[in-house]
C-alpha cells in the first residue's frame, strides 16, 4: 500500500520529460527574430529575460536573492558603415574591390582595431602559404584561407586574442592580393565592427533542498550565440546552443514536479559562453565559496545522433577514471548508450574544474554545421534529447534525491503494487466467501 500511495503520488504530480517541448523551445531561439542571440545586443536580453520569466514561472527561488548575475564584457558592436577589402596606387585610386561574402568576411575573432592598410613597402609582412601576416604599429592582422574554403564559418569572439583582426578570403583573393602586393599596391581592409563595452547577464534560479547547508547540484547551459553577419546572415545556433538550453529548462519542469529534492539544485543560464566562457568564469568567481561542493552537469549541443555518441567532457586534467566521470560513464553503460569521452576547456565546465569542482558537460560532437548559417531546427534529433535524458535524470535523481529509484521507476510501482493489491483483494473477497 505504501508503494502504491507513493508511486501514485508521483504520477499524478509529474511532469514528463517531454521531448516536443525541448522542439519548441528550440525553434523560439533559434527564430529570426532572435537574430542569433549575439551577447551585448538586445536579442540576447530578450532570451535572458525569457529564461528567467521560465524560471519564475515554475517558482525557482533567486540564487542568493538575485535572478541575474552582472558583469562586464566587450562584444562586437555593429557600425552604420559599409565593408571593403580594396587595392589602390598609391594616388589613392581604387583599380579592384573585392565582393564581401565572395571574395572575404570577417571571421569575428576580434575588433580590436578594424581597420588596416598595406604594402610591400611595410617590413612586417609575412605572406608565406595560405596566410598574409601583417603587424602595424602594436597590432596583428591576418587575411587566411580557411581550412574547408568557406566564408561561412564564424569563430567566437575573443577580445583578448593575438590577432586586432581577422579576415577569411577564398583561394582566388589570397593569391590576387599577393600579386598586386608585389606589383606595388596597396591592400586596404575596413570592416564595420568595434569591441564595445557592455553589461551581461547570467541567469540563476533553484529548488531549494531539504539539506540546506549542502552545496546544490547544478545544471547549466549557455544561451548566446555569434549574432548575424554584415550580409544580414543570421547564425541562428539551433544546436550550438538553443538545445542545450532548452534542455535544461524542460529538465527544470521535470524535476520541480518531483517534489522537494534532498539538496537544493541550480539552474544557471551562462551567457558570453561564445566570447571564452566568460559567463560561467564569472559565475565561478563570485560564488565559488557557495559551490565548493557541487556536482555540474553542462549542456552543450544537446540534439544530434548523427553518427556521433554522447560525449562526456571533463577538464584537461582528468580522465576516465576520474570519480565523477566514471559515475556518469556506469550510468550510460547501464542504459546502454553510445558513448565516449573528451576531455578539453571548451565549454562552460571549464571554470568549474579550474577550481576542482566537479563539473562535466554533456556533448553530441556534431561539429558538421556549427558556427554556419546551417545550424538550424531542421537538424536536431529528438533521439539524441532523449538519450541525454535518460542519463541525466538518473543522474540527478542519484545526487539530489538520494537514488530515489521510486522516482525513476513510479509507472512500473504503480503497476506492480496495483496488480498486488487487485490479487490481495480478490484472495480476501474469495476467503471470505468460502468461510461463509
Amino acid at each position: 500500500m505504501v508503494v502504491f500511495a507513493l508511486s501514485f503520488k508521483i504520477y499524478i504530480n509529474i511532469h514528463p520529460f517531454n521531448v516536443k517541448n525541448v522542439v519548441n523551445t528550440i525553434n523560439f531561439l533559434s527564430s529570426d527574430s532572435l537574430k542569433g542571440r549575439l551577447t551585448g545586443t538586445l536579442e540576447n536580453k530578450e532570451v535572458e529575460q525569457y529564461i528567467k520569466l521560465q524560471f519564475i514561472e515554475n517558482n525557482l527561488k533567486p540564487f542568493m536573492g538575485e535572478y541575474t548575475q552582472s558583469f562586464k564584457i566587450k562584444y562586437p558592436y555593429r557600425l552604420e558603415s559599409t565593408p571593403y577589402l580594396t587595392v589602390s596606387d598609391d594616388e589613392g585610386k581604387v583599380i579592384k574591390e573585392f565582393i564581401y561574402n565572395k571574395d572575404y568576411k570577417e571571421d569575428m575573432l576580434n575588433f580590436r582595431s578594424n581597420k588596416f592598410s598595406f604594402n610591400k613597402r611595410n617590413p612586417q609582412i609575412n605572406s608565406e602559404g595560405n596566410v598574409i601576416q601583417i603587424k602595424q604599429n602594436s597590432d596583428y592582422f591576418l587575411l587566411y584561407i580557411p581550412s574547408k574554403g568557406s566564408l561561412s564559418f564564424r569563430s567566437s569572439f575573443v577580445n583578448t586574442a593575438h590577432w586586432s583582426m581577422c579576415i577569411m578570403v577564398t583561394e582566388p583573393t589570397l593569391i590576387a592580393i599577393k600579386k598586386y602586393i608585389e606589383d606595388g599596391y596597396n591592400i586596404n581592409c575596413f570592416i564595420p565592427f568595434s569591441a564595445k563595452e557592455t553589461l551581461a547577464n547570467n541567469v540563476m534560479g533553484y529548488i531549494e533542498g531539504k539539506d540546506k547547508t549542502a552545496d546544490p547540484i547544478i545544471l547549466s547551459a549557455h544561451f548566446d550565440h555569434l549574432g548575424i553577419d554584415l550580409g544580414n546572415t543570421i547564425y541562428k545556433g539551433a544546436l550550438d546552443n538553443a538545445s542545450g538550453t532548452s534542455f535544461m529548462l524542460e529538465m527544470m519542469r521535470y524535476i520541480t514536479s518531483l517534489g522537494q529534492p534532498e539538496r537544493s539544485i541550480l539552474f544557471v543560464g551562462f551567457n558570453a559562453e561564445e566570447f571564452g566562457c566568460i559567463g560561467s568564469s564569472e559565475f565561478v568567481k563570485k560564488y565559488k565559496e557557495h559551490i565548493q561542493d557541487s556536482k555540474v552537469f553542462n549542456f552543450d549541443m544537446i540534439g544530434s545522433d548523427n553518427g556521433v555518441p554522447l560525449y562526456i567532457v571533463g577538464g584537461p586534467q582528468d580522465t576516465a577514471k576520474t570519480a565523477f566521470l566514471r559515475s556518469v560513464s556506469d550510468t550510460c553503460s547501464d542504459e546502454k548508450i553510445n558513448f565516449n569521452y573528451r576531455f578539453g576547456d571548451d565549454s562552460d565546465h571549464k571554470a568549474f574544474r579550474e577550481n576542482n569542482i566537479d563539473a562535466i558537460t554533456f556533448c553530441d560532437n556534431d561539429t558538421s554545421r556549427i558556427h554556419t548559417p546551417n545550424d538550424t531546427p531542421e537538424f536536431i534529433s529528438t533521439t539524441a534529447i532523449d538519450r541525454c535524458f535518460n542519463v541525466v535524470s538518473k543522474e540527478v535523481i542519484k545526487h539530489a534525491f538520494n537514488h530515489n529509484i521510486l522516482i525513476i521507476y513510479y509507472k512500473e510501482a504503480l503497476v506492480t503494487s496495483s496488480l498486488i493489491i487487485t490479487a490481495i483483494t480478490i484472495f480476501l473477497i474469495c476467503t471470505r466467501k468460502k468461510n461463509k
